[in-house]
């Protein structure tokens, strides 16, 4: 028996040693999943067996402490931080289920693609290596780690272990661009930087060349649309095991989407974020990364 308390902070430990969470990050999930187990004691629920659909469902559509109703992007966010911590409890042998499976919320955008959040993203990272251990699930975290770096798919399978600024602390990937996309510097979050430099180790072991993909082991040319369904297949596959895969704005397009919003959040004008993300229009980028960028 695990008590919702105890388990919380278990799961609160994993992540303050995990490379997937930020500072900001680690507090916004852990501020919520506490508030949530303040919330079932108070409900007198004591097992983690005991929390069901229901449970979640009325944390996730709680009133604010302004006594107000929950936006939609709260809502989204209150879910996403309880299947962090469902998952990390199926980690740690806490817990074998996930309620929030079946709670639905209605899309967020009207967009094909919106930008993750940044919760969902380290949802994604932690998820990446999920499933078939060794090489497959590395060089599907490594096609994650280079779409944080503002890679499309086909770029992703083009890039070689010669891309990179420095094999032994990677930071900077040289990324080929393609016909509707200029070819760039991208540069690797701190967590992905941790991933590729982890890949880097495994190609040295097997002596490959500097030419050796970093993300793709197929035998079509990399870089062409066999390669890059490869690709997308493969962050298909970690939003899938993120339990992202059923939203209708989310795509393997949203995780590029939200490398954008986060460099133009961060403070860099709309102009230099396009050509970090290789793009040629403006208006289009601004519609990728859900913005308003011009006055009406």
């Amino acid at each position: 028996m695990w008590d919702v308390g105890g388990a919380v902070e278990a799961a609160q430990a994993r992540w303050e040693v995990s490379a997937e969470f930020t500072q900001q990050t680690l507090a916004r999930v852990g501020e919520t999943v506490h508030r949530f187990a303040r919330r079932l004691t108070v409900q007198g629920v004591c097992d983690v067996r005991e929390i069901t659909v229901e449970h979640c469902r009325g944390f996730v559509f709680a009133h604010t402490a302004g006594g107000q109703a929950p936006e939609l992007t709260t809502q989204h966010a209150r879910r996403t931080a309880l299947r962090m911590l469902f998952r990390t409890w199926r980690e740690l042998g806490i817990g074998d289920g996930d309620p929030t499976l079946d709670l639905v919320l209605p899309t967020r955008s009207s967009t094909s693609a919106r930008p993750l959040t940044d919760v969902e993203v380290t949802l994604c990272r932690a998820s990446a290596r999920l499933g078939e251990a060794g090489a497959a699930s590395l060089q599907r975290a490594v096609a994650w780690a280079l779409g944080e770096a503002t890679a499309v798919s086909s770029e992703i399978s083009a890039v070689r272990l010669a891309d990179l600024d420095d094999p032994d602390q990677p930071r900077w990937v040289h990324l080929p661009g393609t016909r509707r996309h200029d070819s760039r510097l991208g540069e690797l979050t701190e967590w992905g930087a941790s991933i590729v430099s982890r890949q880097v180790q495994v190609l040295r072991s097997h002596h490959a060349p500097a030419a050796t993909p970093l993300a793709y082991r197929g035998a079509a040319p990399a870089g062409q649309a066999k390669a890059q369904a490869a690709v997308c297949s493969a962050l298909g596959a970690v939003l899938e095991l993120a339990g992202l895969s059923t939203e209708p704005d989310v795509r393997p397009a949203s995780l590029r989407n939200w490398a954008g919003r986060t460099l133009y959040d961060g403070g860099m004008p709309i102009e230099q974020v396009a050509r970090r993300m290789g793009a040629r229009k403006l208006d289009q980028v601004a519609e990728d990364l859900a913005i308003t960028w011009r006055l009406p």
